[in-house]
């Protein structure tokens, strides 16, 4: 049975983990590592493809590179710093 205790503790939690998660997606550093993610999706020579035709294999190739610059550009106007570790020490102060 969960007690009030308990699910103060929960709310308590979930609500520092999405002021974090809102905060890290403000940062420069999180979009370069999306960026890098996506790039990194990209079909490759090499790589097994399965039954997947040159064209939409471009396409995936040409999609991925897209959001990668998409996520390049929000780098550079994220308006924060990464300041995660700072944050995650004063919501453990707060609370």
């Amino acid at each position: 049975m969960v007690t009030p205790h308990d699910l103060g503790e929960w709310v308590e939690h979930f609500r520092s983990r999405v002021l974090q998660d809102a905060l890290s997606e403000a940062t420069a550093s999180y979009w370069l590592r999306r960026a890098e993610h996506f790039r990194q999706a990209a079909p490759r020579l090499g790589d097994f493809h399965g039954n997947r035709t040159r064209e939409e294999l471009g396409a995936k190739w040409r999609e991925m590179h897209t959001i990668a610059s998409a996520c390049h550009n929000a780098a550079t106007l994220a308006p924060l710093q990464d300041y995660s570790a700072e944050i995650e020490q004063g919501l453990r102060e707060a609370s």
